[in-house]
């Protein structure tokens, strides 16, 4: 193959920029709370800082989200803050990766394995397609480490002069790479085996003195992080990392082969998505196309090898030893660990790679004669399979949305500086309101422009009620109530009463006495408290019973809160329904033989309950458009319909996004295929959703208020 570095960057680059521009909105939800944040922090960097740059991480453990943060500003500023930019920031990540790559393959193994490699990186499987331009600075970003890692660690073996240099650089890179992300580790500790394993005296040569010189340099910014906040960088999802391994997934593995690491991996290859047609099929071919040649090549050797004379081999560093070695290390950690998502696979995919490429072309050296057929079946494979798995993602409805889209929310920074700053105690109710008064209320909120004012005040609305205790005295309620921004009353009460719920799981009566003591303050933000209550209780109330059950003995509740109570319980049948066989045409089934059961007044509540479970289980899967709703019997399409409207009209007060009304990528995908006459009943369920919070909130805040 005749094709430069820079002839594969380019197509690299383009084909993530067309993806990008194509991608059906339904895709952009998959991290995007996340991803917003980084951009919130690239925000922050374009119009000047208000906090020390290391106090907007989003996590303890790990560096790689003001990595990414600092990377997207420097887009921001070219091509201004829009979700577009923020995607270029990976996307760099993901080009140095693929260049370092390229020059370790080139010079340690060939060019045409370097050329192969760069193939299958440029038509890569759909997930591996989709964290390369995920803006996140964790695990599939980890690999340009990785890549720069093999680069400097063959240098280095290779370096007649013994050059300081070399273990310099690759312990910076190794420093820097574990602060980055841990899942770096494993890579370092591969590296480091495979380092000693050829260089017994490691530990009588300098290298490893300039290394680990270079080493603590890199991870420097863990360390002074870490002084700072008692080390709780330590602490992953809540445990010790060291917690999260354990001997006990091996031997289940092995009971159980079907959950062993290797296995996983190749069963969640191309996707992990779960429309068995789609991800079933995709996986299956990339299997096929991955593990054929590679289990070729190693039936060839195998049979070279016996009649090979038998002597001493040799030990020299390869790529395919480092690269064994790391997938060894690799498999065995995933395997001893609770860490088995797929994001957590990212970083296997290129030393996949690198044995694919290095397959196809030992396939070539043993059979010259067709060398033509094997790269040409290559290639077609490689392109077919990679157009073919990635035409069902993208959609010609909108293309171009990531460019005009905000990419960044002020609504997330309370949330995230929370997670990250407050005591061990997750529940510090006077450190929240500590932060809110200051920095949120004093030194940040005064700085922003309008819009991101009303987003970082609906934050601050959204994270005091995690604030209250429901047995406290009325004063000290209300010196909370004064710290919501003007106009975010209602949401803040509402949200009173979800925390209420969240507190007191299945146990609605419970919950609904805990806010009582709002009755006597204000009648209406009680009412809506006892709404956020109903709204929550069915997305953590048990599976265990039946609709049947449901409807047997209802709750006793007021003619005002009637209709939030029977859309609760038709969210929990519908849940009961939808999530036992995953089948729209079940659920329809179901509806109809189920309404003539319910009591006329109670139905259009009921369905509305529906249509808000099936929004949140459909929203975002573009598998299936919301024009199916229209094949339910159509006396019941107007109230599931409602339901829909209804959910997203919760989306849009209360989530990550800073888009809202029907201009947004939510809506875009949301009515997509729908006829007017659905429209209609979409727009009415959005209208009655966003009656409660109809008020001041749509005016930028006022001057914030401070505590007494």
């Amino acid at each position: 193959m005749r094709v430069s570095l820079g002839g594969f960057l380019l197509l690299f680059v383009a084909s993530r920029l067309l993806y990008l521009v194509l991608l059906n909105p339904s895709y952009l939800f998959t991290y995007l709370g996340e991803e917003l944040y980084r951009g919130t922090i690239a925000q922050e960097l374009v119009t000047g800082l208000t906090m020390p740059f290391t106090e907007y991480r989003a996590d303890n453990y790990a560096g790689g989200s003001l990595v990414i943060g600092a990377l997207a500003a420097g887009f921001f500023r070219l091509f201004g803050p829009t979700l577009f930019a923020l995607k270029l920031a990976p996307l760099l990540v993901f080009a140095l990766a693929l260049v370092f790559w390229y020059w370790t393959i080139q010079r340690y193994a060939s060019e045409r394995v370097a050329g192969y490699f760069a193939m299958l990186f440029c038509f890569s499987p759909p997930v591996f397609t989709a964290y390369s331009v995920t803006a996140m600075g964790f695990h599939s970003e980890s690999i340009v480490f990785s890549a720069l890692t093999v680069f400097l660690l063959f240098k280095m073996l290779s370096d007649e002069m013994d050059s300081p240099t070399f273990p310099a650089l690759l312990g910076l890179t190794a420093g820097f790479g574990l602060w980055f992300c841990y899942t770096y580790g494993l890579t370092l500790m591969a590296m480091l085996g495979f380092w000693f394993w050829h260089d017994r005296g490691i530990l009588r040569r300098r290298r490893v003195l300039w290394f680990a010189l270079g080493f603590v340099v890199g991870f420097s910014p863990w360390i002074s992080m870490n002084l700072q906040n008692n080390f709780s960088g330590l602490l992953v999802q809540r445990a010790n990392v060291w917690e999260h391994f354990r001997l006990e997934h091996l031997w289940e593995g092995l009971a159980n082969p079907r959950t062993l690491a290797p296995v996983e991996f190749f069963a969640t290859l191309a996707s992990d998505d779960a429309w068995d047609v789609y991800r079933r099929s995709a996986n299956l071919l990339y299997a096929l196309l991955y593990l054929g040649p590679i289990l070729t090549v190693g039936v060839l050797r195998l049979k070279t090898g016996r009649s090979a004379p038998a002597g001493a081999r040799p030990t020299r560093p390869t790529l395919e030893g480092f690269g064994i070695l790391s997938l060894l290390v690799f498999a065995l950690a995933v395997q001893l660990s609770d860490f088995r998502i797929t994001r957590y696979y990212l970083p296997a995919y290129p030393f996949l790679f690198l044995f694919v490429a290095h397959s196809f072309a030992r396939c070539q050296e043993t059979f010259p004669l067709a060398q033509r057929k094997i790269q040409t079946v290559f290639l077609a494979s490689v392109v077919v399979l990679g157009l073919g798995t990635h035409a069902p993602l993208l959609s010609l409805d909108r293309p171009g949305l990531a460019l005009s889209t905000k990419g960044y929310s002020y609504g997330l920074l309370p949330w995230y500086y929370w997670d990250t700053h407050a005591p061990v105690a997750q529940g510090d109710r006077k450190f929240i309101v500590e932060v809110v008064q200051r920095p949120f209320l004093s030194d940040i909120l005064p700085k922003l422009s309008a819009d991101d004012q009303r987003e970082l005040s609906r934050g601050i609305a959204l994270l005091l009620p995690e604030a209250v205790l429901f047995n406290e005295q009325a004063e000290d309620f209300a010196r909370i109530e004064r710290l919501v921004p003007p106009g975010f009353e209602t949401h803040f009460y509402y949200q009173v009463g979800v925390m209420t719920m969240v507190r007191h799981p299945n146990e609605l009566p419970k919950a609904v006495a805990a806010v009582e003591f709002l009755r006597h303050r204000t009648p209406a933000m009680h009412h809506l408290a006892l709404v956020g209550i109903y709204q929550q209780w069915p997305q953590q109330a048990g599976q265990d019973r039946t609709p049947d059950s449901l409807i047997s003995a209802p709750a006793a509740v007021t003619p005002a809160l009637a209709p939030h109570y029977w859309r609760a319980i038709g969210y929990l049948a519908g849940r009961y329904w939808y999530d036992t066989d995953w089948s729209l045409s079940l659920v329809n089934a179901r509806v109809q033989a189920f309404m003539p059961r319910l009591d006329p007044s109670v139905q259009r509540p009921f369905l509305q309950g529906v249509g808000e479970l099936l929004f949140i289980r459909l929203i975002y899967n573009p598998w299936i458009a919301p024009a199916k709703l229209e094949r339910f019997l159509h006396a019941y399409q107007e109230g599931l319909l409602e339901g829909w409207g209804m959910a997203l009209g919760e989306l849009d007060h209360f989530s990550d996004f800073p888009w809202h009304g029907q201009g947004s990528p939510v809506w875009s995908a949301a009515t997509k295929g729908l006829s007017e006459r659905s429209l209609a009943s979409v727009r009415q369920g959005k209208a009655q959703f966003d009656a409660l919070f109809e008020g001041p909130a749509s005016s930028a805040p006022e001057p914030p208020r401070q505590a007494p």
